[in-house]
């Protein structure tokens, strides 16, 4: 049994007592005064007097008693009344008002709690079965859907199969046929390349007679300019005989002119020149057979020139000739290898074409018996189709039996929801529907199980609204932070009817009077706006009263006397401010009590745990510490690392089950509640409800407070 649940029994135990005494004590004092009634009038009135004031006293005590008692009994009956309505969503009561009867406050907040946690688990589970039931109903529908057209198209299948099969045996002869020509094209390629074959080696014959033609042909053609040589050179003689025969009939025309000089000049010599006459005679009849000769000569030598000129000629045209067919038989000597190499290629493609007609041929054979096997097969799935059809049958009418039993399943759910909506844990939807699509987006952040706790309370208003022509949005964000900003301004450029986001995030007073004016309604949770940010309403904890709180936890922790520490995050951010002040408060009216130091921290649990070390280190008469910020496992490891479980108390907000666990081992005094799950939910239902009703909730809508200790904790 706990150390907290033992002093609450003792003190009843001990109030019990006093009461009895008290009442033993009246008693004896009234048999006293009966005892004494025979004394004197004066001792009498004396002893009388004193009687009266002590029962007076005892009076006064036991209607101080009675009323204390009653209460803490008309407090716990409140409470239990409330819990009994089905109105769970209130804060633990407190054992400091219920003294004497800590046992049955722990045991109310215990059942509470129970139901609290039963609930919200449930809730949970709802979410999880209702997408798990949507699921299976949207693939039951496709899976009976699916059924359904297999099972109206199963006799279309067998047809086909029948008609396939039939197909296959056409096939097979097709097959068959395409086998036999591909033999006999098989056949023909062989013939072809025995062709092939000896036409390569009769152009490689032509080939070789070829270049031998061709070298005679070059003998000829250097024969044919020797001989044009030869004859250009005889023209040029004869050219220079025709030059000296003219050289000789200017001799001859000189011989003649001389003889008729000499006749003339013996003429005049008279009987002494007749010498010279006949010289004269004689050389006259030399020249003029000289000319003769020459003419003949040269009428020769003409013949022979014009000869030598058509012979020139010929032979020069046969030159040309002969070097133009030179020309042509080096085209066609270029044609005929042409020719041979390209026998040469198409020999070889001949032999591939004869290497992929053999193995076309094999691959048909093989493909004849695969047909055949095919065929079997065929036969096979025309059976086998047959007992898919009914087979079919069965699985549809299975599908439509699972799909009622998801329909009971759904049934079942909507059941428990409605058993949820008994227990006022949380704000609840209207019943009317909105007319338009509403879009409400929420955003936090996901790096702590107390954000785990907010989304599944988002997630659960989002599967009560699901039929609410409504689109809930929730936006978590495990570690990185920085893409808020951009989501946040793109929900508000779409023009969303709502956005809930907690109010200690900074630098987004732009963006808040931005919605503002577009006339998007914005609701804080968690932490509230500044007070420039036209908000509708906020969802959370009363920051100021539960700073307070953990102070005067931790005061009668410590019997208001002793130094504490306040791990706390940055005092920009509200939340931390407003804490911090009221702890300040409430310590600073306890005489024997102070904050020693304030550390700064984030919510890492190393972090936190080296600087709870040096601060544990540094003052070492520290009684206490509050955790203000995350990371509440690092000051707990420091704590019991360190040997100061229990003596050093800790109180800290928000818990889960590792919180837990540490508040039963006593390393965590206290866990101060603020109903996550509570503040993801509560929020988006508030805000469908008004966006649908106009109606505005509250302004400040303040969530419960949980309180977890040893003795609210029930033992296992």
């Amino acid at each position: 049994m706990s150390e907290h649940s033992s002093n609450g029994k003792n003190f009843s135990k001990n109030y019990t007592r006093l009461l009895v005494f008290s009442t033993i004590l009246a008693i004896l004092v009234l048999l006293v005064i009966l005892t004494i009634s025979s004394f004197s009038s004066s001792q009498i009135s004396t002893v009388f007097s004193v009687g009266l004031v002590i029962l007076s006293l005892l009076a006064a005590f036991l209607l101080v008693l009675l009323f204390r008692f009653f209460y803490a009994i008309r407090h716990i009956d409140e409470n239990a009344k409330q819990i009994s309505q089905g109105q769970l969503n209130i804060s633990d009561i407190r054992s400091d008002k219920t003294r004497g009867l800590e046992s049955l406050t722990g045991a109310v907040n215990d059942l509470k709690r129970n139901l609290l946690d039963f609930i919200e688990s449930t809730k949970s589970n709802v979410i999880i079965l209702s997408d798990a039931v949507d699921s299976v109903t949207k693939s039951l529908d496709m899976s009976y859907k699916g059924n359904e057209h297999i099972a109206s198209n199963m006799s279309t299948v067998a047809e086909k199969a029948q008609q396939q099969l039939l197909i296959v045996k056409e096939t097979i002869r097709g097959i068959e046929e395409v086998a036999n020509r591909a033999q006999n094209i098989n056949d023909t390629l062989a013939n072809i390349d025995v062709f092939v074959k000896n036409t390569v080696k009769v152009t490689e014959d032509g080939s070789e007679h070829v270049d031998k033609y061709n070298e005679q042909m070059s003998v000829i053609s250097s024969n044919l300019a020797d001989t044009s040589s030869f004859i250009q050179t005889l023209n040029t003689h004869l050219k220079e005989i025709d030059q000296v025969n003219g050289l000789i009939i200017n001799i001859t025309e000189q011989l003649k002119l001389l003889s008729l000089n000499s006749a003339v000049e013996a003429a005049r010599a008279g009987e002494a020149g007749k010498g010279f006459v006949v010289v004269a005679q004689e050389m006259n009849k030399l020249s003029a057979a000289t000319r003769d000769s020459i003419g003949q000569i040269d009428k020769l030598l003409n013949n022979i020139l014009e000869s030598n000129d058509k012979v020139s000629e010929s032979i020069n045209s046969c030159v040309t000739s002969f070097d133009a067919s030179k020309e042509i038989f080096d085209s066609v000597k270029e044609s005929f290898y042409t020719i041979n190499q390209n026998t040469y290629i198409l020999s070889d493609d001949m032999k591939k074409a004869y290497e992929e007609s053999r193995l076309i041929n094999e691959d048909t054979k093989y493909i004849a018996v695969q047909g055949q096997e095919l065929d079997n097969a065929s036969n096979e799935i025309s059976s086998i189709t047959q007992d898919v059809a009914a087979v079919t049958q069965e699985a549809l009418a299975e599908n439509e039996e699972i799909n009622n039993q998801a329909l009971s399943l759904q049934n079942m759910l909507s059941d428990i929801e409605n058993l949820l909506k008994r227990y006022r844990t949380a704000v609840v939807p209207v019943e009317q529907v909105s007319r338009k699509r509403l879009k409400i987006a929420m955003f936090s952040p996901l790096d702590h199980s107390f954000w785990e706790s907010v989304k599944q309370g988002a997630l659960y208003a989002q599967t009560e609204l699901k039929a609410k022509n409504a689109d809930i949005e929730y936006h978590g964000y495990p570690k990185d932070f920085s893409k808020f900003k951009e989501d946040l301004k793109e929900k508000i450029a779409n023009n969303y009817d709502g956005i809930i986001l907690p109010g200690f995030i900074t630098n987004i007073d732009n963006e808040l009077a931005e919605a503002n004016s577009r006339g998007i309604s914005l609701m804080s949770f968690n932490c509230d706006f500044n007070k420039s940010s036209d908000r509708i309403s906020y969802f959370g904890p009363d920051i100021y009263e539960q700073g307070k709180l953990a102070g005067e936890i931790m005061a009668n922790a410590l019997e208001n006397e002793g130094s504490i520490a306040i791990i706390r995050g940055p005092l920009d951010v509200p939340v931390n401010k407003k804490r911090v002040d009221a702890i300040h408060e409430v310590i600073s009216k306890k005489k024997n009590m102070k904050v020693a130091s304030e550390v700064e921290a984030a919510i890492d649990d190393s972090v936190v745990y080296k600087q709870t070390k040096e601060t544990l280190h540094k003052f070492h008469n520290l009684s206490g510490i509050i955790i203000l910020t995350g990371g509440i496992l690092g000051a707990a490891r420091a704590v019991e690392e360190m040997g100061l479980t229990g003596v050093v108390k800790i109180v800290c907000f928000d818990y889960d089950d590792k919180v837990i666990d540490l508040v039963k081992r006593g390393v965590i005094y206290t866990a101060i509640g603020q109903d996550p799950f509570g503040q993801g939910h509560d929020p988006i239902i508030s805000m469908y409800n008004y966006l649908v009703t106009g109606e505005k909730p509250d302004s400040v809508y303040y969530t419960r407070t949980n309180v977890i200790d040893m003795a609210s904790i029930a033992e296992k």
